[in-house]
């Protein structure tokens, strides 16, 4: 069996939600955002080991929060870095030597399902990079000082989510290639590197909390466990 890992991307600031507490670490239905997302990587099957990538301070309260909890897949917590990339580069390079293939995941998606995983997994062992996306449904304009410029065919157009991966090697390399360049997330890592990246259908319920209507949303859906048919 490919022993694959996944990067918990909990290092950012989140800063629309309006918190002065990151919000992947606000309370929801009970517990921290990120716990409901790392709970859904530690009981997969096909999960070796998660490394966490959280704030600069926030090291030992997450890592005492996991021992309290008992997650055992976690191997490690680090210190994220300034930017989203920054983050994920120090967590990849703190996986076990064995793993193969990597999954990243932002810890403001607490509604990945088992079924998502499973399906981007089967895609990476088959194609060797892949992101979760879904199509875009509504008409889209170009706007521009309050005034639409022009309406932009939605026809071939996706939302990308994560969970994103690739093999490891190839994750790597597009890190060495990358330099001082920054990108959104790591398909378009992958994609300027110039590795064919597979597009597996995602989940509206995947949703990143960003705002606190996101906040509200989430609670109602984990209180109705709605991932329990996922």
């Amino acid at each position: 069996m490919v022993k694959t890992g996944v990067i918990l991307a909990a290092a950012g600031r989140g800063e629309r939600v309006g918190s002065e507490i990151p919000k992947q670490f606000l309370k929801l239905a009970g517990a921290p955002v990120f716990i409901h997302t790392l709970s859904v990587f530690e009981s997969h099957p096909g999960i070796s080991e998660i490394v966490i990538a959280v704030p600069p301070g926030w090291e030992e309260e997450v890592a005492s929060s996991l021992r309290r909890r008992g997650f055992r897949k976690v191997a490690r917590v680090v210190s994220g870095g300034n930017t989203r990339q920054a983050s994920v580069k120090r967590a990849l390079e703190n996986l076990s030597p064995g793993v193969e293939l990597v999954l990243v995941h932002d810890a403001a998606r607490p509604l990945v399902s088992h079924t998502l995983v499973s399906q981007l997994l089967r895609t990476l062992e088959r194609e060797g990079a892949a992101l979760c996306a879904v199509p875009v449904r509504d008409t889209v304009k170009l706007v521009r000082s309050g005034r639409v410029e022009r309406t932009i065919p939605r026809e071939g157009l996706w939302l990308a989510q994560t969970p994103q991966g690739a093999r490891r090697a190839w994750l790597e390399e597009a890190y060495r290639k990358a330099g001082e360049r920054e990108f959104t997330d790591e398909a378009a890592l992958l994609e300027a590197a110039g590795f064919p990246v597979c597009v597996v259908p995602g989940d509206p319920l995947n949703f990143k909390i960003t705002y606190p209507e996101d906040l509200k949303l989430a609670e109602v859906l984990l209180t109705l466990d709605i991932r329990r048919n996922l």
